[in-house]
């Protein structure tokens, strides 16, 4: 397979696509596809195997000198991707999820967004995200302020750029100056964004250039998402005492956190965690809405599972405006 750049392209614009992937042979074929089929083609494709145990490297042999197929052993999606960008020739590293898929134009409208804006070291897309329920893509984009100061708080308390791990354009230099994806941490999504808008200009576009659809990555346990969401917070403590003396904002985010676990205990019939779940957010930050649904309808003797729409994020999806995709 081979490892080097287009002969017709030059140092400073050269892309090279870093694709993660782990026991996620059915879908990879399909973001493979999705990248060599791109009008701006990339100029290095390079394909992280993190210790499947499936047919992940004989579906990447079937596409021999297009890719790069590196294995390693499992270490989780953010040690991957460095591992690929470590590898990477390219002046702009693009990360795309085994079991997502771009549009066709996806690197030729940021490559020209960035060329527009020089001073950019970043760009980041919408997505349209999968709804197994409803079988319909629903786009998320970000529709809020664009201070970074004001983006870093959001992303404290939620995950406002769906799908980022997939529409990340990033610069070498950008990207190596914040020491990558945070290895072995998940939330590696907010934690790249929260440590690049600390020192980088980026460009936050509203074209849905990414289908994002649920995989292997998907939190399935409401444990796991807590614990994730309370680590990022603690890790980020220094980051809340500079953006919010009050304490509001740490709190808010905490209650952000016990109410999602709580829903998706609820999703799944575990009444008895979503309460706890539910109470403690309630106490946190008493201006949410859900925990004071949930009561009501547990008073009422009218709790049901509840669905959220599918998807990757650790949040629910919600990184802005929602409206379901033409």
């Amino acid at each position: 397979m081979s490892d080097s750049l287009s002969d017709n392209s030059t140092p400073r614009d050269t892309v090279s696509v870093i694709i993660p992937t782990y026991n996620s042979a059915d879908v990879l074929v399909d973001a493979l596809s999705s990248v060599l089929e791109q009008t701006r083609p990339a100029d290095e494709i390079i394909v992280v195997d993190d210790g499947s145990s499936d047919d992940t490297e004989s579906v990447c042999r079937q596409f021999g000198d297009a890719i790069t197929y590196i294995r390693q052993s499992n270490a989780g999606a953010s040690t991957a991707r460095n591992t690929g960008a470590a590898a990477a020739s390219g002046c702009w590293l693009a990360f795309l999820d085994a079991d997502d898929v771009w549009d066709p134009e996806k690197l030729e409208i940021q490559m020209a967004a960035l060329e527009r804006h020089p001073e950019a070291h970043f760009t980041i897309a919408a997505a349209n995200v999968w709804s197994a329920r409803e079988s319909v893509y629903y786009k998320y984009e970000w529709t809020g302020s664009l201070d970074p100061r004001k983006l870093r708080s959001a992303l404290l308390v939620r995950n406002i750029f769906t799908g980022l791990c997939s529409t990340l354009v990033v610069r070498r230099d950008a990207f190596d100056a914040v020491g990558g994806f945070a290895d072995g941490k998940l939330s590696e999504d907010r934690r790249i964004a929260l440590d690049l808008l600390a020192e980088h200009r980026g460009l936050i576009l509203q074209d849905a250039l990414v289908s994002q659809r649920a995989g292997p990555a998907s939190f399935g346990d409401p444990e796991i998402m807590r614990r994730a969401m309370l680590e990022l917070i603690n890790d980020y403590l220094p980051l809340f005492a500079h953006l919010d003396t009050s304490g509001r904002l740490l709190r808010r985010s905490r209650a952000r956190v016990y109410e999602r676990a709580g829903m998706h205990y609820l999703e799944q019939g575990e009444l008895a965690s979503a309460a706890k779940d539910l109470a403690q957010a309630a106490y946190l930050w008493p201006f949410m809405a859900n925990p004071w649904r949930f009561l009501a309808n547990a008073c009422l003797g009218r709790l049901k599972r509840y669905r959220q729409v599918d998807g990757k994020s650790d949040d629910d999806a919600n990184a802005g405006a929602a409206t379901q995709a033409a």
